[in-house]
């Protein structure tokens, strides 16, 4: 047997160092936060386990380790689906994320080094040049500043719990996504943080960052709201 399988439209999967449900979950996470699965769209093993020519043990895998990431719901004698976030749940993790990421930028002022500045400098850079020319979907997944101020903030236990809060987010941001007014804004917001973690100043960047997520939070909902509809917010939890 060949030592790679073939997706329709993407290069086949490397076999040789990572295990077929490493694989097989990583391609299936970026298919759920890209959109291409829908959420509350079933995840059926045995259409998976074809499509990417393996078996269905590591489909099963993936789709577990998956669920413990909060990407997909498991339901007895129903099977796997994506997981659909209510407007509630959506605002609630948009709050802890705001917790948590207002500290990282407090702590990265004091903490962060001039090889970390010029990090942020370079990514802004590139931040600034892509949404000129009209930005791509999910832009702001490769060319992160929040990812990087949160490593710079030097705790590990901080930088596991944002990791877990965003990729929950993902799936709200799968569906909603930013428009390009609201790219350009946010642009012009990292441009604030950055400038008050470059001053050393942890207030400024406590308060810049804060006042960022809450624009970034209230274009979400704005968004979803348009999708789904006002009565999303109070409908029942998967």
């Amino acid at each position: 047997m060949a030592d790679t399988f073939k997706v329709d439209g993407v290069l086949p999967i490397d076999r040789s160092n990572l295990t077929l449900a490493d694989k097989v979950e990583a391609r299936l996470r970026e298919q759920i936060v890209q959109g291409e699965r829908p959420t509350g769209s079933r995840l059926n093993e045995v259409e998976i386990a074809a499509d990417l020519g393996v078996s269905r043990g590591p489909v099963r895998e993936a789709l577990q380790r998956l669920a413990h990431h909060g990407l997909v719901t498991l339901e007895s004698h129903r099977g796997a689906f994506v997981r659909r976030l209510d407007l509630g749940e959506v605002r609630e993790l948009f709050e802890l994320r705001i917790a948590l990421e207002c500290e990282a930028a407090e702590l990265a002022a004091v903490r962060i080094d001039r090889v970390g500045l010029n990090e942020l400098a370079q990514l802004q850079e590139h931040s600034v040049s892509e949404v000129r020319q009209g930005p791509r979907p999910g832009v702001f997944d490769t060319l992160d500043v929040h990812d990087l101020i949160v490593r710079h903030a030097g705790n590990e236990r901080l930088e596991q719990a944002v990791t877990q809060v965003n990729i929950e987010l993902r799936l709200a941001r799968s569906r909603s996504g930013a428009t390009g007014q609201r790219a350009r804004e946010a642009v012009d917001e990292h441009r604030q943080l950055i400038t008050a973690l470059t001053s050393r100043d942890p207030e400024g960047a406590r308060v810049a960052m804060k006042s960022h997520l809450t624009a970034s939070l209230q274009n979400t909902m704005q968004m979803l709201q348009t999708v789904d509809g006002p009565a999303s917010e109070g409908a029942p939890r998967a």
